[in-house]
């Protein structure tokens, strides 16, 4: 019974073991500069990460297999795969101004290096506290988005800024409560993210329908925002009747 037990826990190792391939897919793809292709695989690799920690608990992967440390596997592919390759990209494909196109970069790596050792990243609450490093995300926007080199210099100093102010990012999987409500809208994300960024590319198809993939993906994200604003705003709240009790 033990051994059967040990099968699908076992696979979720290797499940999220997988992201590191597809991290090797995405620095290729740098180096030979596809784009489409570079966020394709980081794309994928963050649908690996989305769902991998509600396996592991699921299958109970620390009990079954206690010397292996889920954690530590899954912290240097989600820094790999958020940190080191997008700050290639920024590199790569010239979204910054050229003088900032290596200090930046350097500044991000060495900046999400400390905060990925801090233990105190993640409160009791499974938050993350300060912008969680997700450049990969961050990248993705820009390109969607299609801002001047000195307009995302802007916003990714912003986001550097966000890494030393104390509010919380919930993990979405995490919050019992909304739960299905932030499955639906983080897949409704990569889709139309997916689609815009296609269409941004090298696929013209959807332009027709462009306009509203873009407002559908506003949405979206809109939810998200309000999201972590409510969270902070309701923590806080908490918060302060327990220092009155």
């Amino acid at each position: 019974m033990k051994n059967v037990q040990k099968i699908p826990a076992c696979l979720v190792h290797i499940f999220t073991g997988s992201g590191i391939i597809f991290s090797f897919m995405a620095l290729v793809s740098v180096i030979e500069g596809y784009k489409l292709l570079t966020f394709m695989f980081l794309g994928i690799a963050l649908l690996v990460d989305i769902v991998d920690g509600t396996l592991a608990r699921k299958y109970k992967t620390e009990i079954i297999f206690p010397n292996i440390d889920g954690k530590t596997l899954d912290t240097i592919i989600d820094y790999i795969n958020y940190i080191f390759i997008p700050c290639i990209i920024i590199y790569k494909f010239g979204y910054l101004p050229p003088d900032f196109t290596i200090i930046i970069p350097i500044f991000i790596i060495c900046v999400s290096l400390y905060s990925y050792v801090n233990t105190k990243l993640v409160d009791t609450s499974f938050s993350y506290i300060g912008f969680p490093s997700i450049w990969n995300v961050i990248l993705l926007y820009l390109e969607i988005l299609s801002f001047n080199q000195w307009i995302n210099l802007f916003i990714i100093l912003l986001f550097i800024l966000l890494k030393f102010v104390p509010f919380r990012v919930i993990h979405p999987m995490r919050n019992v409560a909304f739960k299905k409500t932030n499955i639906f809208f983080l897949f409704g994300t990569l889709l139309t993210s997916s689609i815009l960024l296609m269409s941004k590319l090298e696929v013209k198809f959807i332009n027709d329908f462009y306009f509203y993939f873009l407002v559908l993906w506003l949405i979206f994200n809109s939810y998200f925002i309000l999201f972590v604003v409510f969270s902070n705003l309701l923590s806080s709240r908490l918060y302060q009747k327990l220092k009155k009790t």
